[in-house]
């Protein structure tokens, strides 16, 4: 037998003699039968239960106003933030606006390929325009508010 043969029949025989140990005083009760699932809880100190907010996504309350961007100015990162805009259609739109597109409202988005009717009425809530009126001051309008007259939920961007 090798020396390496040697070594790795030593180390079997420990890890084997280790388990059986840790079986005897761990697993068994001191008659021999299989100890409790839950005699351990007796040695742990009593853990506070974590505020479910620990578990829970950051969610903005209820009555807290949503993150709006314009996707005008914007970098990538930020309108990944929006929901449905993926790192490949943040792109697009920065190709988009970096050949001259300018978007006054949420259709205006419909001109990049992967934003449809559905997409933009999710992100309505989301996005803000500044448009720049003939004295160059900045005009913010919102998505919603350029919902049409018969559409009072706003939802026609």
């Amino acid at each position: 037998m090798s020396r390496r043969e040697a070594l790795g029949c030593l180390l079997l025989l420990t890890v084997l003699a280790t388990g059986r140990l840790v079986r005897q005083l761990v697993l068994l009760d001191p008659a021999g039968g299989w100890r409790d699932p839950g005699w351990l809880a007796a040695y742990l100190p009593e853990a506070a239960a974590p505020p479910v907010a620990a578990f829970a996504p950051a969610l903005p309350a209820p009555d807290a106003a949503p993150l709006r961007i314009d996707p005008n100015t914007c970098p990538a990162d930020s309108l990944c933030l929006l929901p449905g805009i993926g790192p490949a259609l943040a792109e697009r739109l920065l190709a988009a606006r970096a050949a001259g597109v300018h978007f006054a409202r949420a259709r205006d988005l419909q001109a990049v390929r992967g934003i449809g009717p559905r997409t933009i009425e999710r992100l309505a809530p989301y996005l803000v325009f500044v448009n720049r009126d003939s004295a160059g001051e900045d005009n913010k309008q919102t998505a919603r508010s350029q919902a049409p007259a018969d559409d009072p939920a706003g939802k026609c961007p």
